[in-house]
């Protein structure tokens, strides 16, 4: 008898804080990547081009992950049962390739400017923008990662990988400036340039594999698994064993599936108050969730009608759990 049990693409608090965060994201980029470009054409400095256009790419994927997150939020329909969360994941692909992409141009333009002997002008007040560049950043990039690991949003907590790097970046390109402005090498902003393409590329490789395994069904962390274990462990003697347990993310929501083996003696009602408790205590430890229980009959001897009336008892005790389950039976 496989149950299936309503659950939201997350509260209604998460849905919030995922979209102001998303538009807080785009704004920031858009103020961000301005002075960038703005201080790249009059310097010409290809450590703050590269700067300017990873903040570039950073409204592009703070656009994306907008769209990605709402569409995300949207709840199950005909056409698509489970919901809308993998939108969030194809969000994160698409940022990944683009963000590749746009790392392997300022390693290439790093490279030939190496070659040339490119210089730059304007050096003070480079420092400026890059400073102020590297503090905004940092508190940027908290406030998203904050908000993506309170609303379980893997889109968010890319997003802010992307504000991250650019705290990195603007660091080493503030100091290449420095040496620029005490030594006159002028060769240094290339070289920063092309270290940060570099950066920039690797980041990229990171939200792609996380971004393919989340679309192959890859399972929760371990030690996620080895909680639910243990939840279900604590229903014991109520719960004999269980088997086939079966996690995979959706964007925000993290699905669970497994089946449990009761008494065989035990009735419909107390099996699903049994499993009613199962599902609440994960879904209570993982949040945003969906979780799915079959009950299976035991296949062993009974050990007692002493014993079936005292597992009786604790399952008639059990407080029922706050929530609304749709049930169907086989």
């Amino acid at each position: 008898m496989p149950r299936i049990p309503t659950a939201p693409a997350g509260t209604a608090d998460d849905r919030v804080i995922r979209l102001r965060t998303a538009r807080f994201s785009l704004l920031s980029a858009v103020i961000l990547c301005a002075s960038k470009f703005v201080l790249s054409a009059v310097s010409g400095s290809l450590g703050v081009l590269s700067s300017a256009v990873d903040n570039l790419a950073d409204i592009l994927m703070s656009g994306v992950n907008f769209l990605s997150v709402r569409k995300a939020m949207d709840p199950a329909d005909e056409n698509h049962p489970y919901g809308h969360g993998k939108v969030e994941t194809l969000g994160t692909l698409f940022q990944g390739v683009v963000i590749g992409v746009i790392g392997g141009w300022i390693v290439l333009e790093g490279v030939r400017r190496l070659r040339e002997g490119a210089t730059i002008g304007m050096v003070d007040l480079g420092l400026a923008v890059m400073a102020f560049s590297a503090v905004a950043s940092w508190f940027i990039a908290e406030k998203i990662r904050k908000a993506g690991v309170a609303s379980g949003s893997p889109a968010l907590e890319a997003d802010s990988l992307h504000f991250r790097t650019d705290v990195y970046s603007s660091g080493g390109i503030f100091a290449s400036l420095i040496l620029i402005r005490l030594t006159g090498w002028g060769w240094i902003d290339a070289a920063v340039g092309l270290a940060v393409g570099i950066y920039i590329a690797a980041a990229a490789l990171k939200l792609l594999w996380d971004a393919a395994h989340d679309l192959a069904d890859r399972g929760l962390p371990p030690e996620t698994v080895e909680s639910i274990e243990r939840i279900i462990a604590e229903h014991r003697p109520m719960v004999l064993e269980w088997h086939d347990l079966r996690t995979r993310r959706s964007g925000a929501e993290k699905h669970v599936d497994f089946h449990v083996v009761v008494c065989r003696e035990h009735s419909l009602e107390e099996a699903h108050r049994v499993a009613d408790h199962l599902e609440h205590d994960i879904q209570e430890l993982l949040g945003n969730a969906h979780v799915v229980t079959h009950i299976d009959p035991c296949e062993v001897e009974c050990p007692g009608r002493h014993e079936c009336a005292r597992v009786r008892g604790m399952i008639r005790q059990l407080p029922s759990p706050e929530r609304d389950v749709k049930r169907t039976g086989s």
